[in-house]
């Protein structure tokens, strides 16, 4: 029972503090930082989750015999380190949300690639009917609004421009465009996107997954423009955005259609802050550490279980 309440408390401390970590301002000048953090953190709080569980069945799953066999450990002493006072009822309780979850997360993944491989099937399918390829590698669609997306896929993707995106941008801010969709293509942002996005809508109760899904969305915005435009170009991206998300090129003002384009087009504008020292090493540590923790706490019980046993052959190997 330790176990699981332990790992009940890391969840929830680590959701409250990761995500207020997570959300503090070094975030935008480390995203790729940020967005392995928020990974790091959903992933372990879903694994205190499901072991949490796991560990109240502990007591009757078979997976007790082979913890015992690897510690070393006797059987008995590992089910008496995972009971519960209440007998069996959270075990079987466990047992049943772990499956249920499972379930949940499995069909969610499995219907939102099968959902998001057939639209990209159909958009493909559309763009080779009523787009042209241009001479500098992308897909040119007839269209009174400006955009600009990228289409993963077969091969290396899809990076589409309307025709008003082309009228709109010039040369210079095309080519930061082109660059910020390549780069989403070449680091297959969209995997990170489906995960956090199947965590969000699979556990619709957990704040902390809808909160993640958002801010990697925009994190990896942030961190397409740090590759497609140089120190010196960025007020260029900030206002080839702003021409896409308007639909004019304004020569003053600065304005955007949603948060999450507002939000890149004033970093992009501030003045430029070196990324933190050493943050990419510190992040990966600690990444580590968080996506152990929940694997420690809920075998913390049978290694004591195995350390007593341990003790209890050595004093009885003394007395004799």
């Amino acid at each position: 029972m330790t176990a699981a309440l332990l790992l009940a408390v890391f969840a929830a401390s680590a959701s409250v503090l990761g995500g207020r970590l997570l959300s503090q301002p070094w975030v935008s000048r480390s995203p790729r930082v940020a967005v392995l953090g928020w990974q790091a953190l959903s992933t372990s709080v879903v694994a205190s989750i499901l072991l949490a569980a796991t560990a109240l069945a502990m007591p009757f799953l078979p997976l007790r015999f082979s913890l015992a066999s690897l510690l070393g450990a006797h059987t008995l002493t590992i089910v008496e380190h995972y009971e519960t006072p209440a007998g069996v009822w959270p075990g079987l309780a466990g047992v049943t949300v772990v499956a249920i979850l499972t379930t949940m997360l499995t069909v969610t993944t499995v219907r939102s690639f099968v959902r998001t491989r057939r639209a990209r099937r159909s958009q493909r399918d559309a763009l080779e009917l009523v787009g042209r390829r241009h001479p500098g590698g992308f897909t040119v669609i007839e269209h009174d609004v400006p955009v600009a997306y990228c289409l993963p896929g077969t091969g290396n993707g899809t990076v589409v421009l309307s025709s008003a995106a082309l009228a709109l941008l010039d040369d210079r801010e095309r080519e930061m465009v082109l660059g910020h969709e390549r780069r989403h293509l070449r680091a297959r942002h969209d995997l990170a996107l489906a995960f956090s996005g199947a965590l969000a809508r699979t556990f619709p109760w957990v704040p902390l997954f809808a909160t993640s899904h958002t801010q990697i969305a925009m994190l990896l915005e942030m961190a397409a423009d740090d590759t497609a435009a140089s120190p010196a170009d960025r007020r260029a991206l900030a206002g080839a955005i702003v021409a896409l998300g308007t639909g004019v090129r304004p020569e003053f003002a600065l304005a955007a259609s949603d948060t999450a384009a507002l939000v890149r087009v004033r970093r992009l504008t501030a003045t430029t802050r070196s990324p933190v020292r050493g943050l990419g090493v510190v992040a990966g540590a600690g990444a580590a550490l968080v996506l152990s923790m929940p694997l420690g706490l809920a075998l913390a019980p049978a290694v004591e279980a195995a350390t007593r046993d341990c003790c209890t052959v050595v004093d009885l190997s003394i007395s004799g």
